[in-house]
């Protein structure tokens, strides 16, 4: 699946998700593609941080802390599968994280989304697990 799946509307900020390798036309204005880690911000503060058990997916956006407030957050995860994607959508309230129900095969890559920062993205297929440290922030504890 091609990584060129969001679009952003250049009269109102929505943000598209592109289905089927066809882009719906919105409010009859232009879209810019949205092309992730391209912002110059803390990598550790909005790339997503995966951790898989038990056919779940715990995403973490940041390997520190990510603000949540009403100027700056992250608004929404999307999990890209090969059948498909999975979307949680974020308010101020809630932490930069997220429970999806997938088996890690599944997976292509996962994304989020930083009105401030704008759009990140990590590849399933370039994560080494046999770095991946478990976060005290994770409540089913570490993978052994």
């Amino acid at each position: 699946m091609d990584p060129k799946l969001f679009y952003q509307c250049n009269d109102c900020n929505s943000v598209l998700l592109e289905l089927n390798g066809t882009l719906t036309q919105y409010c009859n204005h232009s879209q810019t593609l949205l092309t992730p880690n391209t912002v110059d911000a803390a990598k550790e503060k909005h790339l997503p941080v995966l951790v898989f058990t038990n056919h779940k997916l715990q995403v973490k956006v940041g390997s520190v802390p990510h603000p949540m407030t009403a100027d700056h957050s992250i608004l929404w995860i999307f999990v890209q599968t090969r059948t498909g994607g999975q979307y949680v959508q974020l308010t101020p309230e809630h932490s930069p994280a997220a429970l999806f129900t997938v088996e890690p095969l599944e997976v292509i890559r996962v994304y989020a989304y930083c009105d401030v920062h704008g759009l990140w993205m990590v590849d399933n297929a370039e994560l080494d697990y046999e770095e991946i440290v478990c976060a005290p922030d994770f409540s089913q504890g570490c993978i052994e």
